[in-house]
């Protein structure tokens, strides 16, 4: 028994060769969506320089936007900076919670910490970090808290308790900070081209059986 089959059906060749193009460009984006998220680990964190000019502490206190008192009870460490999560005791200026975030800079001069469990008057600056309520920075008044404490009560009078609830760390948080939406793009890149690869190649597989099937041109002799 012998069989004799037509020419392929031309929309049938369009498809397939469609389909082997849309995996072949997946494939491509996972190896270069793979190749940088290695480059970025590779990278390292970008390291800046800054130097720090005398300020009066007058002018230190009223510039600042969060002017408070507390004491830091956990810290995560991230990319670039670390955050802080702190217990506040006492406001003297801004809008401050009773429990609050603030990050520093941990690739760059003007970057400071703090030691969890000491208390600390901050002299905050809007944030720029993601996840932080506030900004830290190493350069400051070179005097001392009880000195730092008497300016921020002559500018501002005595101080009063932080408002109800406030930020903390996160399980999304820590997310973030491990995560960065660099790479967290990069890793959906990755997955997307995954996808589209396997829904192609998926697509190829269903339709191999139509290679083979007879259509209506095919003969059978005996």
């Amino acid at each position: 028994m012998s069989t004799s089959q037509g020419p392929p059906d031309p929309k049938y060749v369009r498809s397939q060769r469609l389909w082997r193009l849309v995996r072949r460009a997946a494939f491509a984006g996972l190896v270069v969506a793979l190749f940088a998220v290695v480059g970025y680990f590779l990278q390292g964190a970008p390291q800046t320089a800054c130097s720090c000019a005398i300020v009066d502490p007058k002018v230190a206190v009223t510039a600042a936007p969060g002017v408070f008192i507390g004491t830091p009870t956990r810290v995560l460490h991230g990319r670039d900076s670390d955050l802080y999560e702190f217990q506040v005791t006492e406001v003297f200026h801004g809008e401050v919670g009773s429990t609050t975030t603030v990050a520093t800079s941990s690739t760059s001069d003007c970057g400071t910490s703090f030691t969890i469990g000491r208390p600390s008057l901050l002299l905050a600056a809007a944030p720029y970090s993601v996840g932080a309520d506030w900004q830290a920075h190493g350069c400051g008044p070179d005097v001392s808290a009880t000195e730092l404490r008497a300016v921020a009560q002559a500018a501002y009078g005595p101080a009063h308790a932080p408002t109800a609830g406030g930020d903390e760390i996160t399980t999304w948080t820590r997310f973030n900070y491990k995560v960065p939406h660099v790479l967290q793009l990069l890793i959906l890149a990755a997955l997307g081209c995954v996808a589209v690869a396997a829904y192609a190649t998926r697509a190829l597989h269903r339709h191999a059986p139509l290679a083979a099937a007879p259509d209506d041109g095919d003969t059978i002799a005996r």
